[in-house]
């Protein structure tokens, strides 16, 4: 037998490590606990061979399981997933699932006009798509179509969807609507300065989801294992081989549907920053707020996001961009943790939503978050490992693109050439590379202090001196790219 060469080592995962279960989502907690401990997937114990073994038991991991399955009922698909499926990112975002349309400047700018446009309506389809699919399989994921809102929250937000409204604009199916305050505040639940609403846009439960998506996946024959990390990924001149603690897989495609963890690999550590939301889950106090599910989903056009929404029993999320930031290849697990500076936290959120003072907090969680240099999720074979494949850089923005990528992984995987799987999005990301560590991470806390501070001086509408506005310059990330 042909000793394999490494794709990956130990060395290189010792830090793909699973979130300990102490600092799960709200979502994650509420979605297991709904299942009663009813089901219990084991880890992988034996050696086995497969068509395609998919590395990730989050959103990508499991549409692109499910799209090979669809695609081809005889494909033989193993999934492995280091914890339990959906305690990555998958579990811990806003729950918003939205498109690309926002970002079609950046789309532009990476793939020219038609296709970026072609990548665009794919993102809008691939909402239908999820919204149809769990229609179709009875995942009750608290799906509710109300839009998502890109809202102004203080004057220097004013008007800064412009280009992006302004570039779709040309075709016919802009999903976009362009809101005055009043129109605005009422979509929001709480005062903003004015708007554009995307009708497209739902927001949902992605625990449910995901829990849901892995009941499905096993139902059409795909063997998942949980609690089974992946230890080391080597190739020889047969098939990639993915070694576990105690089992191994041999496929003829491997994909590593790893989200943050894909810093990993070291092409793609130089286009990642890793940064990190905070998440809040509050009860309002009795009688100032009725259940409600017709607000939207809500981001403002900050460098640091804030972003709210209601739950369906009544209590609202509320959340903050680009307050973490991750070092080396272990910053996706430090970055799972209960959230910080709470106090802080919660003076953001009663600032934008003055009528949640004196809610009960219900739960509070960090993620990671993956932002690609270009804003746009990428997809590719690992250099020099044509049979493994990835996918990463949703940028905070996965739930809803994550459909596309499995779309895109399946293709990849199984060789298919069509729009998505010959497009700009399998290409690295253009513009400059991220510098080594420590210089990254060392810089990227001076660029980080400044931008909190241009964030707080723009909320209280005042001025932000030049250096901090210079220092907030060098971020190479944001939410449009």
């Amino acid at each position: 037998m042909t000793r394999p060469a490494f794709v990956l080592t130990r060395g290189d995962l010792r830090r793909i490590d699973p979130p300990d279960s102490a600092v799960r989502s709200y979502w994650m907690r509420d979605a297991l606990l709904a299942e009663n401990d009813e089901i219990h997937r084991q880890p992988l114990r034996s050696r086995i061979h497969a068509d395609v073994c998919v590395v990730g038991g989050g959103f990508t991991g499991l549409w692109t399981a499910i799209e090979l399955k669809r695609r081809d009922p005889s494909t033989e698909v193993t999934l492995i997933e280091a914890a339990v499926c959906g305690a990555g990112a998958s579990g811990a975002n806003g729950g918003m699932a939205m498109n690309l349309w926002p970002k079609l400047s950046a789309l532009i700018k990476q793939g020219g006009e038609d296709e970026a446009v072609a990548v665009a309506r794919a993102s809008v389809k691939a909402v239908d798509y999820l919204i149809n699919f769990c229609e179709d399989n009875a995942i009750d994921a608290q799906i509710y179509r109300t839009g998502w809102l890109w809202a102004s929250t203080n004057r220097s937000q004013d008007n800064s969807w412009d280009p992006a409204v302004e570039a779709a604009a040309s075709y016919r199916d802009s999903p976009f609507r362009v809101l005055d305050g009043q129109a605005a505040s009422k979509l929001a639940g709480t005062r903003v300065r004015g708007g554009v609403v995307d009708d497209s846009c739902a927001n949902l439960h992605p625990g449910l989801l995901v829990r849901g998506l892995a009941r499905v996946a096993e139902s059409m024959g795909i063997r998942i294992y949980e609690h089974t990390p992946l230890r080391a990924l080597g190739s020889n001149a047969h098939a990639p081989v993915a070694i576990t603690p105690f089992g191994e897989i041999r496929a003829a495609s491997v994909v590593l549907a790893i989200n943050a963890w894909a810093t990993q690999i070291p092409s793609v550590r130089q286009q990642l920053v890793m940064t990190a939301s905070d998440n809040i889950v509050v009860k309002p106090a009795p009688g100032s707020y009725a259940p409600v599910t017709t607000a939207a989903g809500v981001s403002d056009a900050g460098r640091l996001l804030d972003y709210w929404r209601p739950l369906e029993d009544g209590t609202w999320l509320f959340g903050k961009a680009g307050l973490g930031l991750g070092y080396r290849t272990r910053g996706a697990s430090t970055l799972f943790r209960p959230a910080p500076r709470l106090d802080n936290l919660i003076k953001q959120m009663h600032r934008e939503f003055p009528a949640l003072q004196g809610s009960t907090m219900l739960s509070a969680w960090r993620a990671p978050v993956e932002y690609s240099l270009s804003s746009l999720p990428f997809f590719s074979n690992v250099p020099g490992y044509p049979r493994v494949f990835y996918g990463t850089g949703y940028s905070g923005d996965g739930v809803g693109p994550c459909v596309m990528g499995g779309w895109l992984l399946a293709s990849l995987a199984t060789g298919v050439k069509d729009e998505l799987s010959e497009s700009f999005l399998t290409r690295s990301p253009k513009g400059r590379r991220l510098p080594p560590e420590p210089i990254r991470f060392l810089g990227g806390q001076v660029v980080k202090a400044a931008m909190i501070r241009r964030d707080r001086l723009e909320d209280q509408q005042k001025r932000v001196d030049p250096v901090t506005r210079m220092v907030t310059l060098i971020d190479p990330t944001s939410f449009v790219g």
